[in-house]
């Protein structure tokens, strides 16, 4: 179900379908279907997660512009979670009583209320910043893990085909950060790369001088850092002056935000992989749709990763609820999120098994050049 072109106004309506009969789902009306968004906003990383929450908005905006999901008008309930399990909680007991579910969101209090979205039969498909919410029942993530912790990868396999042999690493020192380092260093390992030099930052870290130069001093190829925003461009600033020279260095989450500008000639030259399509290209129908109503709806907030991330989510959510054969019910939408083992959003997201919670590794490559993003590899569609 649910639509996949739109170049205007939004999808095309589609005529009644069995879900529009009337139900006493939690969130939904007669008239509404209401969903939630948890993302952090304030807290010691403020916006971290104010791309997630547009992603949202402005999927929900284009549906309905076509007329909305099962005869009803989307509306969405949002909070912040300022990166604390306990504000994580309290949205959580809110919405359970008056949303459907949760679709898309980022917040790093999400290991707080596995209990409540478990005990409420709570959907969530979302962006899962801890291990704990990745493996809930209830929660669909739409960056899953692998299911083989050592899997060989496109990316790491592309990397050493050119010639990286030597990794240096570094995250700030937050528990799913490191989480995440970990899996990505398994990758790395698995086909060959070997980390020489590994640093866990803390987040009240000013300067990265002394970071940068120690990745310089471990004389590296390749240099993966895991951080956001100005830690990003912080972490590249420091890089560049130091003058040493990398194979490949990688800011996981720098694409698609404001990087380039922040970082300066720090930038270029710098790598990063995207799980959806490059927001350059606009062939496919999700994606000129989500940069459209991106700038109908949150002109000042870049169509990142992380935005791209909630799109996808919000679409598999309200794809799962129109093709409820019946009423909609928590149960029915569950059991249609799970049906999903070969996700890609119509194309605009690497492949996934959303329903069975795992990963392909389908990503694109993207590098500055010439103070400006370009795809690297492969020369089209998405590299697993």
């Amino acid at each position: 179900g649910g639509g996949t072109g739109g170049t205007g106004g939004g999808i095309t309506a589609s005529g009644p379908r069995p879900c529009a009969v009337p139900s006493d789902a939690p969130g939904v009306t007669d008239d509404t279907i209401t969903v939630g968004n948890i993302s952090t906003i304030s807290g010691p990383v403020p916006g971290l997660g104010e791309p997630s929450v547009a992603g949202v908005r402005a999927y929900l905006a284009y549906r309905n512009a076509g007329g909305g999901v099962c005869g009803r008008r989307l509306e969405l309930k949002s909070a912040d979670d300022g990166l604390e399990n306990t504000r994580y909680r309290a949205a959580v007991a809110d919405f359970a009583k008056s949303t459907l579910g949760l679709a898309g969101g980022f917040a790093g209090g999400d290991g707080g209320a596995i209990d409540l979205l478990t005990a409420n039969k709570m959907p969530a498909v979302m962006n899962a910043f801890n291990d704990a919410a990745q493996d809930a029942p209830t929660v669909f993530d739409i960056n899953p893990p692998f299911k083989n912790r050592n899997a060989v990868t496109g990316k790491y396999t592309y990397l050493h085909q050119q010639g990286v042999r030597t990794a240096s690493v570094a995250t700030i020192a937050q528990a799913s950060s490191l989480s995440e380092l970990n899996q990505q260093v398994a990758r790395m390992e698995a086909v060959g790369i070997r980390v020489v030099h590994r640093q866990e930052l803390p987040l009240s870290t000013l300067s990265y001088d002394a970071p940068a130069r120690a990745v310089a001093n471990s004389k590296a190829d390749y240099f993966l850092f895991l951080g956001a925003g100005n830690l990003n461009t912080s972490m590249a600033r420091a890089l560049y002056d130091t003058g040493y020279k990398l194979k490949f260095s990688e800011f996981l989450t720098a694409y698609g935000s404001d990087f380039i500008e922040g970082a300066g000639p720090g930038a270029e030259g710098v790598t990063s992989w995207t799980r959806s399509l490059p927001t350059e290209e606009t062939g496919n129908a999700q994606m000129k749709a989500f940069l459209e109503w991106m700038r109908r709806v949150a002109p000042g907030i870049p169509p990142d990763t992380f935005a791209a991330d909630s799109w996808a989510a919000a679409k598999a959510f309200f794809d799962s609820v129109e093709a409820i054969p019946g009423p909609i019910s928590r149960e029915a939408l569950l059991a249609k999120l799970t049906s999903l083992t070969e996700y890609d959003a119509d194309g605009f997201y690497g492949r996934i098994n959303l329903g069975g919670r795992a990963a392909n590794g389908c990503s694109v490559a993207m590098r500055v050049e010439g103070g400006k993003w370009k795809r690297l590899t492969p020369s089209t569609g998405f590299l697993c």
